[in-house]
Order: structure tokens, then sequence, then C-alpha cells
């Protein structure tokens, strides 16, 4: 596949930290000036293909689990593709662990990292694996996420990059704004296994640990709200953190997701009733239709939401003013300077969009036009046929 001349170690760890941050970017496979342009990624493809991308890049063997047989490797000397020049070949070794690749493979990909300033970095995994169906009922969560560590700001706050399903090309998400904890031990922050990691204990690999199962008084299946989701990732925070964040930038981090969520889904909104309009006007199905309805999404923006009131309320507490409730209100400064396009030639802000999240008022089905979506108008029956 590509040649090796190193084995993995510290140094080379350190160095994929500094790719993720510097180089591994948004439009890495959305930009038409990308070497990786056309990969179509969901949030498990994304990650193992920034491992790979850099390995390749640097020389270094890879190794992951084969899902297809039990106790077998996917490796970079597969031969397959030999006739291929260079290029083709990573892109094809790159398609290749895509479809083998999922939440599932990670959990036996990595391992859980110990939470510090000096083992956590860019480069670690968040993973939520897929949840049972007694386990979905429990939580109301469905599980099957993975996003990676981009950086980490001196106050603590994580950001995190990734990508999502269906599996198409897309520019990938960004977010200091968590929206979900560890629900399960196998589950979490984790890190790479290199390939001579397989068949050792745990105990024996570079910064494990299981402290972050310590925080937040952790137990499986506990974190499901958004205040003890908050909570558990603010004892991470302080851990990783040189100095106490200021008020007005925890609010501004979650003003930031607020506004990304919303920006993100307008695009969405308007590709998608586009597709629906080139479609003579017939209803979307399977993973377009899943693509371009936003219901996770939806979810998150009215949590930001509340957590702008969580805030506002903590702060009248902190300074004495318990008779007085926090509100969203309170950040309408901040949430009215950010304004986006929700429909071509049409402006709205932050602010505007706050009470019609909070009331239900935006629909997530790509069935309905804009105007529902927005919550211009109630629907009355599908938009489309």
């Amino acid at each position: 596949m590509w040649n090796t001349h190193q084995s993995w170690t510290q140094e080379h760890e350190t160095a994929f930290s500094v790719f993720m941050e510097r180089d591994f970017h948004a439009e890495i496979f959305s930009s038409p000036s990308s070497e990786f342009y056309g990969l179509k990624t969901d949030c498990a493809d994304a990650v193992y293909a920034a491992r790979i991308i850099f390995a390749a890049k640097n020389g270094l063997p890879v190794q992951f689990a084969d899902p297809t047989k039990s106790g077998s490797y996917i490796n970079q000397k597969m031969s397959r593709w030999d006739h291929q020049t260079e290029s083709q070949r990573l892109r094809s070794f790159l398609e290749y662990v895509s479809d083998l690749s999922s939440t599932y493979t990670l959990e036996l990909d990595t391992y859980p990292v110990q939470i510090s300033k000096e083992g956590f970095r860019p480069g670690v995994i968040f993973l939520s694996p897929h949840l049972s169906e007694e386990e979905k009922r429990r939580t109301g969560f469905n599980g099957g996420h993975a996003e990676y560590v981009k950086s980490i700001t001196d106050t603590g706050f994580v950001e995190v990059i990734s990508s999502t399903s269906p599996r198409l090309v897309r520019t990938l998400s960004q977010s200091r704004n968590p929206y979900m904890a560890p629900l399960l031990k196998r589950a979490g922050y984790r890190i790479w296994k290199q390939p001579g990691h397989y068949g050792l204990r745990l105990e024996q690999l570079p910064n494990y640990g299981l402290n972050q199962f310590d925080l937040a008084e952790w137990a499986p299946l506990k974190l499901i709200n958004r205040r003890q989701i908050f909570q558990w990732h603010e004892e991470i925070r302080r851990l990783l953190r040189i100095r106490i964040p200021s008020f007005e930038e925890r609010v501004e981090v979650v003003v930031e997701s607020i506004c990304g969520l919303l920006k993100t889904r307008a695009k969405l909104v308007h590709q998608g009733w586009s597709t629906v309009a080139a479609n003579g006007n017939r209803c979307l199905s399977g993973d377009l239709r899943d693509e371009f309805s936003t219901d996770s999404r939806d979810k998150r923006i009215r949590d930001a939401y509340l957590q702008v009131r969580d805030l506002y309320d903590w702060k009248k507490r902190t300074d004495g003013d318990s008779d007085l409730a926090g509100d969203v209100s309170d950040g309408r400064t901040l949430l009215e300077q950010c304004r986006f396009e929700h429909w071509p030639g049409r402006q709205t802000t932050a602010w505007e969009m706050a009470s019609r999240s909070l009331q239900g008022d935006l629909i997530s089905s790509a069935d309905y036009a804009p105007a529902v979506r927005w919550g211009d108008r109630r629907p009355a029956g599908k938009d489309c046929r």
C-alpha cells in the first residue's frame, strides 16, 4: 500500500496530534483543492481516515481489527491495489476501511485515555458506541457516534471535529460545546492502539486510564440530561485547563455552538428542499431523507438555548440574585450577533430563532417546505408527495 520505514513511538503520537490540530481541517474531504476531495464519510470513516492519512504520509504502519474474521487485522501490506498509482492505492485503502469500519470496530482499535494535561491532546477520540434496544429505551440515546479532539483551549474547552451519517461527501463539523457524555465504560475519550499493542493488557499501554469514569458521579447509563452532561465535561475541563474561564467566555462557547448549528441547519434545509424540487416534488427517502432531516440537530439547538438560560441562572445565584431566574433573553445581545441566511435572500438571527426552538416550532422532517421547517407557518400535511 505504502512503504513503511519506521514504527510508532510517542514522538509520532505527538506529531499525529499536531497533524490533527493543524492539517486535518473541516474541508479535507469537501474542498476541490484537497488531495482527498470526494471521499464519502460517516463519523467512524473520518476517524479512521485521519489515522490512515497521517500514517501513509509518514511511512508508518496501521493495523485495525477486521470485523469479517475474528482475530484478523487490516493493514497497509494488502496487495490487491498494487496495479494502481500510489495516490490511487491510498484512496482505495481508505474506501476499503470505510466499508468495514464502524463505532464497533473503534472499540477494538482504541482504549480509554487517562484525562491529564500530559496525555489528553488533539487526536484523542470521543466514542459513543451503538446501544442495545434496552439501553436506548432507558436513556433516549441511540449511540453510534465518534469524533476527534481537534484542539484544547487554555480554559480546558475541547474542540471536536467530526462527520456524521449517512456516508456522504461533506464538510466536517466543529464544536466546543459537547452534547453527550459516556454512557458505558466502552465509551468516552479513547486513543488509538498502535500495531504492537494488540494482545497486550490495557494496563501496559501508554496513557491508559479510567479516571474519566470517576467524574460527576458517573455510572452506566446515568449521564443523560444536559446538566449531567455539562457537569461531566466541566470536570474534564478542570483537569485540562490552565486558567478558569470567565462567565462571558462560557456563554460565548454556547452561543458559538448555537450559531454553527443554525447555519448548518440552514444549508441542510435549503439543499433538502432543492433536492425535493429537482425530484419532481417527490418526498425523499432513505439516506437522502436522513441527510436533510434535522432531528438530532434540532434537539441540540434547543438544549444549547437552555444552556444559555442555565448559565445566566447560575450567574445570578452566584451574584446573590437568588430571586431572579436566568432566562435566554439575558443572552439576547450575543444571540443577535449571530446573523445567518436561513433562506436565500432572507436573514435572521439566533435570537429570533430562540423562541421558535424552545416552543418546538422548528420542524425537523425533510418532508416539509422551508417556511414550515423554520416555523413561519404550521405544518398541514407533507409539502412533498
